[in-house]
């Protein structure tokens, strides 16, 4: 999965020029918990009989190790690029890097341009929301008003660019930049047909051309942050589509602690979508909307008057079902998750059947249990991709499409006393055929500020009584 990173990042060591030479190679890294880190370097051996393997691993502050990596095998006298990418485990201080040859091999080990990046997770920078998040958190489905609705203008074979809202407007209270910081009217900016919203020929709204997207090779990337306008509008519409119920009566253990108003530790477990990506708080860009988990958890605690509510965001970029399942153990159940957020599948579907996945969901269930067996569970099915993104003429194409059904299907049929299912896989189709999938994202696979209200409302509805 292509991620487009922009977070907080500094650079802990860059070594570039003169190589650094000897029989091991060792650096110590300071890691807060739960931030992902990437480590590259350009290691060579003396002998081309030589072999040496890299390591990456955390302590905690009684320099207990919590977990190791175990880089592929290096060998040669040229140099080859090697590290990892990967995040820290709760509990973690500092890591160590080593690159160390193999027992009873003599020869020199050649280490160049080694650079770490570390993105700091909870203690980076936090900017303070431009929009209301309580307005953010009424339900689409049930609102009579819809506040900051994100449209991509788009104009197709050169016509005047337009844009389609969710519901019919009985009034547009206002239309602005996705920043918020520019106000447009409708006399010089835009005209209201319906649900159809069209850019006025001299307006200074950002609009994209049809033909500024490849629609020519397979699987294409595109950036969308901040060419949205958002639309604030009065409706009288009713939801037609299925909607998100009333479900926390089968996780009897989180909704006592809720309604008694005890701590409550919520752990989310998955990848970028779950870490946050691409909306626009973690970008760092106006309006500086908060995750969908951290507005999960303000509107349970809005809810219930519950201000004792932990989230820890274990979301790792990139990150597939198999290594949630291998490394459950270290990363979630030193947490001792109340409640365990598992959100895994966007970059699952290019290779794991419905079968496969389901099966590794049901190894981080296993594990978390066999730790905190009082541990419960909402499980998250992905929402599609942009539809474009995948030709017609791809051969895998409905094997792509029919694995993310077949993930919504599995973990409807996991819901039991314990665990529960929010399925935006349902949601986001039937969004997408009222609106543009471009309008709901901000590149093919990841929801931008909009369509992250979906999955937090969703979440919350589910607590809702």
């Amino acid at each position: 999965m292509k991620q487009i990173f922009a977070v907080l990042v500094f650079f802990l060591f860059l070594l570039k020029g003169r190589a650094q030479q000897d029989s091991s190679f060792i650096r110590r890294l300071d890691t807060p918990p739960l931030s992902v880190l990437q480590v590259d370097m350009q290691v060579k051996l003396s002998c081309d009989y030589s072999r040496a393997l890299a390591w990456l691993r955390f302590f905690d502050s009684t320099d207990h190790q919590l977990l190791e990596y175990q880089g592929g095998s290096i060998a040669g006298t040229s140099f080859t690029n090697t590290g990892f990418y990967t995040e820290t485990p709760p509990n973690a201080r500092y890591a160590v890097v080593s690159v160390e040859g193999d027992s009873g091999v003599t020869g020199k080990i050649s280490v160049d341009s080694f650079k770490t990046v570390l993105e700091a997770g909870s203690s980076a920078k936090k900017y303070s929301p431009l929009c209301d998040l309580d307005q953010y958190m009424l339900p689409f489905w049930k609102s009579d008003t819809i506040y900051n609705e994100t449209i991509l203008l788009m104009s197709e074979n050169g016509a005047a660019a337009t844009g389609r809202l969710l519901f019919t407007p009985a009034k547009i209270l206002s239309v602005k930049s996705f920043d918020l910081k520019t106000n447009y009217s409708k006399t010089t900016d835009y005209a209201l047909n319906g649900r159809t919203i069209t850019r006025r020929k001299n307006s200074k709204m950002p609009f994209r051309t049809d033909t500024s997207f490849d629609t020519k090779n397979n699987l294409a990337w595109y950036n969308l942050q901040s060419q949205w306008i958002v639309v604030t509008y009065t409706h009288k519409d009713h939801w037609a589509g299925t909607a998100p119920v009333f479900k926390a009566n089968k996780l009897p253990r989180t909704l006592s602690k809720l309604k008694a108003k005890s701590p409550l530790n919520i752990v989310a477990y998955g990848m970028s979508i779950t870490r946050g990506l691409d909306v626009s708080g973690y970008d760092k860009v106006a309006p500086y909307m908060p995750t969908y988990v951290e507005l999960f958890a303000h509107a349970l605690k809005e809810m219930y008057g519950d201000d004792k509510i932990s989230m820890y965001n274990a979301g790792l970029p990139g990150a597939v079902v198999s290594w949630g399942a291998e490394y459950a153990d270290q990363y979630i159940n030193p947490l001792k998750p109340d409640l365990l957020i598992i959100d895994f599948g966007m970059n699952d579907f290019w290779r794991f059947t419905p079968v496969e996945f389901k099966a590794y969901i049901e190894t981080i269930i296993k594990k978390v249990r066999a730790a905190n067996p009082e541990t419960e569970f909402l499980l998250l099915s992905n929402l599609k991709f942009d539809p474009d993104y995948v030709l017609d003429s791809d051969k895998n194409k409905a094997f792509y499409q029919g694995n993310l059904l077949g993930y919504a299907n599995v973990l409807k049929q996991m819901e039991t006393a314990g665990i529960i299912n929010l399925d935006m896989t349902t949601l986001s189709g039937i969004i997408y055929s009222r609106k543009k999938a471009k309008d709901c994202l901000a590149n093919p696979l990841h929801p931008n500020d909009y369509m992250a209200r979906w999955y937090a409302q969703g979440m919350a509805a589910l607590f809702q009584q």
